[in-house]
């Protein structure tokens, strides 16, 4: 059976998109509408998401497992249960701190170059 229109249905094995975000991390993009996009990542020891900002998109992070230190406009260290949220053009990077890291991220809208396959 199809989903209905209004729900879009994600796989772990089978991500609308896996790559390599940078050296050490790898970004899953779980499912997306129009509105809003779930994505995983794992953040190796060390890995870094260099600080960037987002020009119109919010963006919630939830730490699953592991530590990150956030840097950028805010510093301060994550561990697994908490959360924040970015609102555009907010500074913001990742340093990952434990031996592996999961974070759940959701951005609204989506991130336009994560939708490609």
């Amino acid at each position: 059976m199809e989903p209905p229109e209004n729900l879009t249905v994600g796989r772990w094995d089978d991500p609308h998109l896996v790559e390599t975000a940078h050296d050490g991390i790898e970004r899953r993009v779980l499912c997306f509408d129009d509105d809003v996009m779930q994505v995983h990542y794992t953040v190796a020891e060390g890995a870094v998401f260099p600080a960037h900002s987002h020009e119109e998109t919010r963006q919630t992070v939830y730490v699953v497992n592991g530590a990150i230190e956030l840097f950028g406009d805010h510093e301060t260290m994550l561990e697994a249960g908490d959360s924040f949220v970015v609102g555009p053009g907010v500074r913001h990077g990742v340093r990952g701190v434990a031996e592996e890291t999961e974070l759940l991220d959701t951005f609204t809208p989506p991130i336009e170059a994560y939708t490609r396959a």
